[in-house]
């Protein structure tokens, strides 16, 4: 390395100064870059001034010109100009007015063999300054993979380059695309720092094929440069050339540039040591990962079939199934019918996923016209850009398949579903909330997909879209199948309230949300250090809106919630003396049937006592919870989107276990009796037992599926919106299963097959065809009639025997042996026995299997069958 001096007279001090900064600096540099300064300075004493430059260097280098000029008039300008000695061709040509500070200037790189001109063009009397450097700029590329490391001083930019030749970027060029990545380890600007909190060391990476950019660049890291890609890091950054991105993938000379722009750092770190590699990849086949999520997402085919087998195995009877009920059942789908969830929804689809994918759009075009990157938060180191089509990832894109595909065999399960109940000649049947879920999932998988094009803190809002939707109709569901509607108000025996109409979901519900959820995200801050509550304090406008209207905005978001949660008590029945059986005289002259006799029924008594106290408890707790995350969300600590979602998410879960908790004590108690059972009744009881813990093993299943979809969406988190660009790239995680998904396209997957599991639950518990449910009801009575019957006659032969009886069959009654008691030898009967015969026969009474039968009397059977003493003649968890 030397130094050279040219028209220029210094003290010592200040030469020795600045020769022991320029060996500092060399000092410190890494062995794979060479760095060569020549300062010319003085005073122009004619039109032109020239100073020659001799440099002979194999490697490809580039020329860093630092110009200044001072005069007393402002409009002076000097022009530098960097020539060839032999050809006069210009290599950097600067006009450099006097009022302005120090710029520099970058040549093309360039191998820099002989004699070079600085020529110096000005007015007399204007002192310049002038120092260029020659910095060597290769990064060798082998087996189309190459790298280079050094240093960044604070202030300055450092810049690589590479050649790409066609030979290796042919064959099937759509699917080329090169990797220039930037690795640093210095993350904070204080060493000593580890909290995530802390300030980071940030770093700027370009990559652009016109060297002319790198001044604007320089100059301001932020600004819009067309033809060029960058972006911000701090341990880690990617950018993916290819056939669809801006500047497009090409043969030539490619240039990386890295600096360290003085705002952004402190006197703490003097520089940030980086590592740039490049990676050539050719002849990517994608097919083979989107046939593999494909035929994944057709094993949701079986999920309705195991459901419909566990849940409803009362009408698995398709002998009398015609396939032109099917047709039928589409024409009315179309042309007729009580269909207006889905109506509504897909309405709402129509309007919202255009609306959402041109903003998407529009904010991806913003991308890539100004070739800022830290527009969208995408996965850097697993992103697979679409060909020559769209720059964007295409693995992101296709991991939502499984929502639409899992969508469309929901529509069609629940359209063959409609059509059994119309061979089978059922009256009350309504599947507009089973279709409307199946249209959820697939503009979920539209949403998502649309989210994915650039993802970001505002676009996240549409990725949500119909995720609240699903969560909505998932609670509307379970409340309808315990609610009385118009078309059959003879179903329920203890329901107070009708069923939630379409257009309230939407009214009071859906569109609210969606308004809340927008303006929420607009307020949101990508700090999240910063809390809503100190934006209030100390700024006057935010985010464009005003503070007044952000606080009017979190006031009635608020009264809102309030109105909801009242709602939600009311029809919960939190309101005092609501669920008294004194106070069910509406159902009396609605349903038919002697509402008070019925709730006072001990079974049911208990389940309506217990279910009373669980529902003031979880409905305390939810309001809890959304107090917290409230404050939370206020604070900072939780993005608004994510807020409402979990509420939904919460209520969905809650609403579950209130229907489903007073029932767990029936389902112990018929384990706790079954040695009893399975030595009695092994025939009839076989059944409902693999009934019951089917559903046992589905509900776990589904939350085991729901439970891994959610860890790998938190805890293997690839990015996060909410914080800044360069700190969601620490968390960018790398490809797998055939170097294709990152683990939030599992997210995708685990969550479509997690919430198909619970979404046909919960259309389960709102029983659709309420025909056929009381039909499997009539069915749960009669065998619960034969179980009694049998255990009480068992229960009179070990009597008879102890008493030393012999127990002689009278009759056949429907297959079944019903016994006589007489005395061994002849002797009388003994006392009681009579009796309990009668009750024997009692057993089988009417009640159990006339459906017309009063339910005051089928209560009084049941009793007098527990009375007497009859083991195992619990009722099941189906029948409950």
């Amino acid at each position: 390395h030397y130094f050279i001096q040219s028209n220029l007279r210094m003290d010592p001090c200040p030469r020795a100064l600045l020769l022991v900064t320029l060996l500092s600096f060399i000092a410190i540099s890494e062995a794979q870059q060479k760095s060569f300064d020549w300062e010319f300075t003085g005073t122009l004493s004619g039109p032109v001034v020239e100073r020659d430059v001799t440099f002979s260097e194999s490697r490809r280098s580039i020329f860093n010109l630092k110009c200044f000029c001072e005069s007393s008039n402002e409009d002076d300008y000097v022009q530098f100009n960097l020539i060839e000695a032999s050809t006069y061709k210009s290599l950097v040509s600067v006009n450099q007015q006097c009022v302005v500070d120090e710029l520099v200037y970058f040549s093309h790189p360039h191998i820099f063999d002989g004699t070079y001109k600085l020529q110096i063009y000005g007015n007399s009397g204007i002192k310049y300054s002038a120092e260029l450097i020659l910095n060597t700029t290769d990064i060798d590329i082998k087996d189309q993979k190459g790298s280079s490391t050094f240093q960044v001083p604070k202030g300055e930019m450092v810049v690589k380059s590479f050649d790409v030749t066609d030979d290796e970027i042919r064959s099937t060029a759509d699917w080329t695309y090169i990797q220039v990545t930037a690795e640093s380890p210095d993350k904070f600007i204080d060493p000593t720092k580890t909290s995530e909190d802390d300030k980071r060391f940030v770093g700027k990476l370009i990559v652009t094929q016109n060297a002319e950019e790198l001044q604007t660049f320089f100059m301001n890291p932020d600004a819009v440069i067309s033809g060029s890609i960058r972006l911000s890091f701090s341990t880690f950054g990617r950018l993916t050339i290819s056939n669809a991105s801006n500047p497009i993938l090409a043969s030539g000379t490619w240039i990386v540039a890295v600096m360290v722009h003085p705002s952004t750092t402190e006197k703490v770190t003097y520089q940030k040591r980086v590592s740039v590699s490049v990676n050539i990849v050719t002849d990517y086949s994608y097919a083979p990962g989107i046939g593999i999520l494909f035929l994944v997402s057709l094993l949701g085919i079986f999920i309705p079939v195991v459901s419909r087998l566990i849940f409803d195995a009362g009408n698995m009877n398709f002998t009398k199934f015609q396939i032109k009920y099917w047709f039928i059942t589409i024409k009315t789908w179309v042309w007729s019918g009580h269909k207006g969830m889905t109506y509504f929804t897909t309405l709402l689809a129509a309007l919202l996923i255009v609306s959402a994918y041109q903003v998407a759009h529009a904010k991806y075009r913003e991308m890539m016209t100004s070739g800022n990157r830290d527009t969208c938060y995408y996965n850097e180191k697993c992103y697979r850009p679409y060909g020559a089509y769209y720059d964007v990832s295409v693995n992101g894109i296709s991991s939502n398949l499984p929502f639409m595909v899992q969508g469309i065999i929901m529509v069609l399960y629940f359209s063959f579903a409609e059509a059994y109940c119309r061979s089978n000649n059922h009256k009350h049947f309504d599947y507009t909330i089973p279709y409307s879920f199946g249209l959820a999932f697939i503009c979920e998988g539209f949403g998502s997909l649309i989210y994915h094009i650039c993802p970001s803190q505002i676009i996240f809002q549409f990725d949500t879209l119909f995720m609240f939707v699903i969560s909505i109709i998932s609670v509307i569901a379970i409340y309808d199948g315990y609610s009385i509607r118009e078309n059959d108000v003879r179903y329920s025996t203890i329901a107070k309230h009708k069923s939630v109409r379409s257009a309230k979901v939407f009214a009071f519900f859906i569109g609210p949300v969606y308004f809340f959820n927008f303006i929420g995200n607009l307020i949101s801050t990508e700090d999240s250090s910063q809390s809503i509550i100190t934006i209030m304090k100390t700024q006057v406008t935010w985010q464009g809106l005003p503070i007044p209207f952000i606080i009017v905005f979190y006031v009635i978001f608020f009264i809102w919630w309030m109105f909801i949660l009242a709602w939600i008590a009311y029809k919960l029945d939190l309101f005092p003396d609501s669920w008294n059986p004194q106070h069910i005289k509406e159902l009396d002259e609605v349903v038919e049937v002697d509402g008070q006799d019925f709730a006072s029924q001990p079974k049911v008594s208990s389940v309506l006592q217990h279910s009373l106290a669980i529902r003031v408890t979880l409905f305390t707790l939810y309001c809890v919870l959304i107090v917290v995350c409230f404050v939370m969300t206020l604070l900072g600590k939780l993005p608004f989107s994510i807020f409402i979602l979990g509420m939904l998410v919460i209520a969905q879960i809650s609403l579950t276990l209130i229907f489903f908790i007073p029932l767990i004590w029936v389902v112990l108690k018929f384990f706790y009796k079954l040695p009893v059972n399975i030595v009695y009744t092994k025939l009839q009881l076989s059944q409902h037992l693999l009934v019951t813990v089917g559903m046992f093993l589905y509900v776990l299943i589904s939350c085991g599926v729901t439970a891994l979809a959610l860890v790998f969406f938190t805890t293997f988190s690839v990015t996060d919106k909410s914080i800044a660009p360069y700190k969601s790239r620490e968390m960018n995680g790398e490809c797998f299963l055939n170097d294709f998904y990152d683990t939030h396209d599992f997210w995708h997957l685990f969550a479509s097959f997690g919430l198909m599991l619970v979404t046909l639950l919960c259309v389960q518990i709102s029983k659709p065809c309420r025909d056929c449910y009381l039909r499997y009801c009539t069915k749960q009575d009669d065998n619960m009639r034969r179980m009694t019957h049998l255990l009480k006659r068992r229960q009179t032969e070990i009597n008879a025997k102890a008493l030393g009886i012999s127990v002689v069959p009278d009759e056949e009654e429907d297959g079944e042996k019903v016994q006589d008691v007489t005395p061994v030898n002849g002797g009388d009967k003994q006392p009681g026995e009579e009796d309990n015969e009668e009750k024997v026969k009692r057993s089988r009474s009417p009640g159990f299997e006339n459906p017309n039968y009063s339910q005051k009397e089928k209560g009084a059977a049941v009793e007098e069958v527990e009375e007497d003493g009859g083991g195992g003649n619990e009722p099941d968890a189906s029948m409950v």
